[in-house]
């Protein structure tokens, strides 16, 4: 990998930290990581459930409804039954829709899971905290966990 693409992906700045809370990357420290598991260290990093917990109360939901435990489209109603707020991105003709750095300038405090386009990512306390940088990427919306307690997500 050449050194623009890494500094681009996976370099620190302020408003991203590169973090894998998946197991597995502690074994290999893979830049190019490949896992499908973006929701899982999603709800990882925003809730304060280690990987294995997120994986168990996602793995439970989609076993209830069919589908699984990585699917995005059914994560807000998932976590909203433990409280957690949606919120869709307001998106206007001839505007540019807002990425990922521009929520962490827009919050700067809270937890949150973005949907972004064809991922999911944390941002707590206006850092995105991901496997890569995905703050270029367009937010569709937005699950505010801010007042969820992991207990909360551990019982259900």
């Amino acid at each position: 990998m050449d050194t623009k693409t890494f500094s681009k992906f996976y370099q620190d700045k302020p408003h991203f930290k590169l973090t894998n809370p998946n197991p597995e990357w502690e074994n290999t420290k893979s830049l190019k990581w490949n896992r499908p598991d973006c929701v899982i260290r999603a709800v990882t990093l925003a809730t304060g459930l280690s990987w294995m917990e997120a994986y168990d109360f996602l793995s439970a939901k989609a076993r209830r409804d069919f589908t699984v435990p990585n699917d995005g489209t059914r994560l807000r109603d998932w976590l909203a039954e433990a409280g957690a707020i949606w919120s869709a991105v307001d998106v206007r003709p001839g505007k540019k829709r807002l990425d990922a750095e521009g929520f962490t300038k827009d919050h700067p405090e809270g937890r949150y899971i973005l949907r972004l386009a064809h991922h999911e990512a944390a941002c707590v306390d206006g850092v995105i905290f991901d496997a890569w940088n995905c703050s270029a990427k367009c937010v569709y919306g937005y699950i505010d966990v801010t007042n969820i307690k992991k207990e909360t997500l551990l019982c259900h």
